[in-house]
């Protein structure tokens, strides 16, 4: 259970919708993943809960940018390309953490946060409000 006394730090608003509700919802649940294990490392439970967080973040991280890969090509999105590097580029940093958290380093929750905050919130309101913008000026 969350601490109500702890204010959140991956907050969903709407300044990070796109204008499309499926990545919307799936944006949603990122910033809810990311958020529990900020609670969690509040809590003092960081270290403890890192690494499966780390998989659980990464498992549906894979399945959102799926589902975001296929809408760009489906609307022949200019810079797909980019956007997919961009992508593989979260997956491999996210892989990266989740090998060291494994291997047993401990002291990295609060670079885990920051790199999650920085790259969730800059990827989403610049990147992929890209797409949401050419979606509302493809002819339906």
């Amino acid at each position: 259970m969350p601490d109500a006394s702890v204010k959140a730090m991956f907050e969903w608003t709407a300044d990070y919708e796109v204008g499309v509700r499926q990545i919307d919802g799936e944006h949603r649940r990122l910033f809810a993943l990311a958020e529990t294990l900020y609670q969690a490392m509040t809590a003092g439970k960081g270290k403890a809960v890192l690494q499966d967080h780390l998989a659980a973040l990464l498992d549906y991280t894979c399945y959102h940018f799926k589902h975001e890969e296929q809408l760009m090509e489906r609307i022949a999105y200019p810079g797909y390309r980019q956007h997919r590097q961009d992508h593989e580029n979260l997956r491999s940093t996210v892989r990266a953490m989740a090998d060291r958290s494994a291997s047993g380093e401990t002291t990295m929750t609060i670079e885990v946060m920051l790199f999650l905050m920085e790259w969730l919130k800059r990827h989403i309101a610049g990147s992929d409000r890209l797409i949401g913008d050419r979606m509302k000026t493809e002819p339906t």
